[in-house]
C-alpha cells in the first residue's frame, strides 16, 4: 500500500513539474494578421509587417514590409546647402537640350541664397569647373556667364562628371549634394553599371548626396537608378530637357529638407534568408544583407519590400527577423533604430495559409511581378522578343497568386500589346516610362521625380 502510495505520489510530482513548466516557458510572440511591430526609440521611426505570421518548419517563402519614417516637422526643414551641378554636355545635348539646360541651371543660380554655395562642372569628352563659390552678387554673375559658355561637343564621361563634382564638394559646409544630369550612356572613362555605382557610393560615403536625373530615352535607366540609390538621392527620367528647371527646383527643396543621410537598412536574418529586394540592390555587411536607402526628409516615409525564405526550425519555436536603421545628422554621431517581429513555427500548411496578410502578401507579389514587367520591357528594346514574352508569362502567373490578380494580369496584357506593336524608339521610351512608375511599387514613390 505505501508503495503504491509512494508510485502515485511521484506520478503527481511529475504532472505537476510538467504543468508548471508548461505555463512558466515563454511563449513565443506571434504577431496577428495585420499587426505591425514599431520600433520603441529614435528619431527614425521602423514599422515592420510581415506577410504571414506562421511559417513551416521545413521552410517557406513570405514578404516583409518595413516603412521607415524621419520624425520631426517637415516646416522647420531649412539648411544650408552646398551644391555641384555635374551637367553633361558631350554632343548629343547640342540644340534644344543644351538652351533647357542653361536655362535650368541659371534657375538654380537665381534660387541659391547667400547662405548656400555651388560648384559648375560640365563635361564631354573634357571636364570643366567652375570651382565652389558662396553666392554673392559677384559669384552669382560668375555663375551665369560660365553657364553661358557652356557648348555642347565630345563624348560622354560621366565617371570623370562625378568625380570633378566630388572633388568640388569636399569641406563644403551645410548638406552636401552632387546633381548629375546626362542624356546618354557612359562612353569614356568607367562604363559599367557596377564601376559608376561604386564610385557613387564612394561619394555617398564621404556624406555627400547623389542624385542622377536622365533626359530623353536614351539614357541607360537601370544605370541612373542605381547611381541615385547608392548615392542616397533621388532619380528622375525627364522626356525632354523642358522640366528640368523645375526638378532642379524641387532638389534644391529636397537637399535643405534632407537632414538623415547615409541611411542603411540592416538585416538580423539568424532564421532567414534575405532572398531578394524588389527595385533595390543588396549588399552585404559582414555577413548581413543591407540597403542604401534615400536621404530622409521628416514625415515622408520610404517603403521597403523584401522577399524572405524561412529556414528550418523546430515546431513551437519563434523565428525572429531583425532589422536596423543606421543613419547620420547633417552634425553629430551616427544614430540607429531598431525592431524585430517574430512568427510562429507550426506543421501545418494550413496554418501558414491563414496566417497570411492579404494586403502585405499583395504588395510583395506585385513588387516581383513589376520586375518582371521591367526585364521583359528590357528585352523587347534590345530585340529579345523571345525572352520578352517568357518574362511576361512569369509576371502572369506571378501577379495570379496575389488577391489582385486581376490588375496585375491586365497590365501584363497591357504591356504585351503596347510593347509588342511600337517601334524601336517608341520602345525605349516606354521603356523608360516604365522604370519609372514602377518605382511605386517597389516603395520608392518618394525618392524619384
Amino acid at each position: 500500500m505505501s508503495k503504491t502510495r509512494i508510485l502515485l505520489g511521484s506520478a503527481l510530482a511529475l504532472s505537476l513539474a510538467a504543468f508548471v513548466s508548461a505555463v512558466t516557458r515563454p511563449r513565443p510572440f506571434v504577431a496577428r494578421p495585420g499587426e505591425v511591430a514599431v520600433s520603441k526609440s529614435g528619431a527614425v521611426r521602423i514599422e515592420a509587417r510581415p506577410s504571414h505570421t506562421a511559417v513551416h518548419e521545413n521552410g517557406g517563402e513570405l514578404f516583409a514590409e518595413y516603412t521607415v519614417t524621419l520624425l520631426g516637422e517637415a516646416a522647420k526643414a531649412d539648411q544650408a546647402i552646398s551644391l555641384a551641378l555635374v551637367l553633361d554636355t558631350s554632343g548629343s545635348m547640342s540644340g534644344s537640350k543644351m538652351e533647357d539646360a542653361r536655362k535650368a541651371a541659371h534657375r538654380l543660380v537665381d534660387l541659391l541664397t547667400e547662405r548656400d554655395e555651388l560648384a559648375l562642372v560640365s563635361f564631354g569628352t573634357e571636364l570643366t569647373v567652375a570651382e565652389r563659390r558662396r553666392i554673392n552678387p559677384d559669384s552669382r554673375a560668375s555663375f551665369h556667364a560660365a553657364i553661358d559658355a557652356l557648348q555642347a561637343a565630345g563624348s560622354t564621361n560621366i565617371s570623370g562628371g562625378l568625380e570633378a563634382g566630388w572633388s568640388s564638394l569636399r569641406g563644403a559646409p551645410g548638406a552636401r549634394r552632387l546633381m548629375l544630369v546626362s542624356d546618354g550612356q557612359p562612353t569614356v572613362g568607367l562604363i559599367t553599371e557596377t564601376e559608376l555605382a561604386g564610385l557613387s557610393g564612394r561619394v555617398h560615403d564621404d556624406a555627400i548626396t547623389v542624385t542622377a536625373l536622365g533626359v530623353g530615352a536614351d539614357i541607360d535607366g537601370p544605370l541612373m537608378i542605381h547611381l541615385s540609390e547608392r548615392g542616397g538621392g533621388m532619380y528622375g527620367y525627364l522626356k525632354d530637357a523642358g522640366t528640368l528647371e523645375e526638378i532642379l527646383g524641387r532638389e534644391v527643396t529636397a537637399a535643405r529638407s534632407a537632414i538623415a543621410r547615409n541611411v542603411e537598412l540592416e538585416f538580423d536574418t539568424q532564421h532567414f534568408r534575405v532572398a531578394e529586394v524588389p527595385g533595390r540592390h543588396l549588399e552585404w555587411k559582414n555577413g548581413r544583407a543591407v540597403l542604401h536607402l534615400a536621404d530622409l526628409r521628416p514625415q515622408t516615409p520610404t517603403r521597403v519590400l523584401v522577399r524572405l525564405e524561412s529556414l528550418r526550425a523546430d515546431v513551437g519555436t519563434a523565428a525572429r527577423l531583425g532589422a536596423i536603421v543606421n543613419w547620420r545628422p547633417l552634425e553629430g554621431t551616427a544614430q540607429r533604430s531598431e525592431v524585430d517581429f517574430s512568427v510562429a513555427v507550426v506543421d501545418d500548411e494550413r496554418t501558414v495559409t491563414a496566417s497570411r496578410d492579404e494586403a502585405v502578401f499583395s504588395r510583395g507579389i506585385g513588387a516581383v511581378g513589376s520586375l518582371k514587367l521591367v526585364a521583359a520591357a528590357a528585352a523587347w528594346e534590345r530585340g529579345d522578343t523571345v525572352g520578352a514574352s517568357n518574362l511576361l508569362d512569369n509576371a502572369r502567373a506571378l501577379f495570379g497568386m496575389s488577391a489582385d490578380a486581376l490588375a496585375g494580369q491586365s497590365e501584363v496584357d497591357d504591356v504585351r500589346r503596347t510593347f509588342g506593336s511600337a517601334s524601336a524608339g517608341q520602345r525605349r521610351e516606354l521603356t523608360r516610362k516604365l522604370e519609372k512608375k514602377k518605382l511605386t511599387d517597389f516603395g520608392r514613390e518618394n525618392e524619384g521625380y
